[in-house]
């Protein structure tokens, strides 16, 4: 399977999704939570520690919302943006999990250098829809303002109009600022089904395991009673050989315990945390995907409406033309500002849920040792 972020461990694998694309009703709680004001906090300590200090006096009395909202851009590599919210970190995560291996079942081993792939994948995805945002917000800035100076009551002069003229019919041929999502809908894809396939195995493996820990707790009370018979016996067999007997058995169950049953059980219950970040991780990629899809026809239907204007610019009825592209564009203008906003917040509690879902994962390996 291809691997989208590097790691040294093998494999490759993205919180819980809302049904609803009416995102901040649910999340307005999340967002006054403690446990996502530290996150808040860490992502500005990323960006100031990358230059964001350095910004215009202008630019840092900004609102708190415009910051949070620009915070991603400020990093020069996307790749390390999501490297340094990734909690444990793939470093740390190689490391335990290599230590890890003499404890672990060597099938549980794999599953779970895999899910720490697969959610490092999604990580990146995240970071890069992160990235498609700041390029949307970049272009929609001068393009409206190009349409507000249409329908100012100072008109622009005619050498003015001319250059607007140019500028709309440019952005009507390129004005598609998904750039990743449109030229690599491949790679989303991929770790889509990754998550996928990566939650089906670690379900059959639970399933496995689960029968595993059912018959070694059956073996262990057959065998208590079979203490129980063997006791009874004394009365017919000769205590000498009784003793032995049940020296023997009495030693059985009590290692038992040891070696496969509490083995197996932690096994049970890595794969069972595992298995849960997955199927958040793989309903959190479907709202992502449907919120991408919802802005990308906002943004078709804009494009729609340029390149009218662009096969009218030299009609007579241009000047009307253009108006109605600007009205329309001022209507959706505050519903397209909030889809904006609402991938974007949805991103970010993407990070926050991996994180949490890497921790408890991490949890459960550690109780081995």
């Amino acid at each position: 399977m291809h691997v989208l972020f590097e790691s040294a461990v093998d494999g490759v694998v993205i919180p819980i999704a809302s049904t609803s694309f009416n995102l901040r009703e649910e999340y307005a709680s999340a967002f006054r939570t403690e446990s996502y004001n530290e996150f808040w906090a860490r992502v500005l300590d990323l960006t100031l520690d990358h230059g964001a200090a350095l910004k215009p006096s202008h630019e840092s009395s900004s609102s708190s919302s415009s910051s949070s909202s620009t915070a991603a851009a400020r990093l020069p590599s996307y790749r390390l943006f999501a490297e340094h919210l990734l909690d444990p970190d793939q470093a740390t995560i190689t490391e335990i999990l290599a230590d890890a291996r003499k404890h672990c079942h060597p099938e549980v081993h794999f599953l779970l250098s895999e899910y720490y792939s697969e959610t490092a994948n999604a990580s990146l995805l995240f970071s890069l829809i992160l990235k498609d945002i700041e390029r949307i917000r970049a272009r929609y800035r001068p393009f409206k303002a190009v349409l507000r100076s249409l329908v100012s009551d100072n008109p622009p002069p005619q050498h003015s109009i001319q250059a607007i003229d140019k500028y709309l019919a440019e952005v009507s041929k390129t004005f598609n600022p998904f750039h990743f999502l449109a030229s690599s809908q491949r790679q989303f894809r991929m770790v889509q089904g990754g998550s996928a396939d990566l939650l089906k195995q670690l379900e059959a493996s639970r399933k496995k395991a689960k029968a595993k820990l059912r018959l070694v707790n059956w073996l262990k009370r057959a065998f208590g009673f079979s203490l129980i018979i063997i006791t009874a016996s004394t009365a017919v067999i000769g205590a000498l050989i009784v003793v032995h007997v049940l020296m023997a058995l009495v030693a059985l169950p009590a290692l038992l315990p040891v070696t496969m049953s509490s083995r197996v059980g932690r096994a049970v219950a890595q794969l069972d945390v595992a298995a849960k970040g997955t199927y958040i991780l793989n309903r959190d990629l479907d709202t992502v995907s449907r919120l991408v899809a919802r802005l990308q026809d906002e943004v078709e239907h804009v494009a729609t409406l340029l390149r009218m204007c662009e096969e009218e610019r030299r009609r007579v009825r241009r000047g009307r033309l253009v108006q109605e592209v600007v009205r329309e564009v001022q209507r959706k203008d505050v519903s397209f500002r909030k889809q904006l906003d609402e991938l974007e917040e949805h991103l970010y509690l993407c990070f926050m849920t991996i994180n949490r879902a890497r921790r408890m994962v991490m949890t459960e390996v550690l109780c081995v040792k």
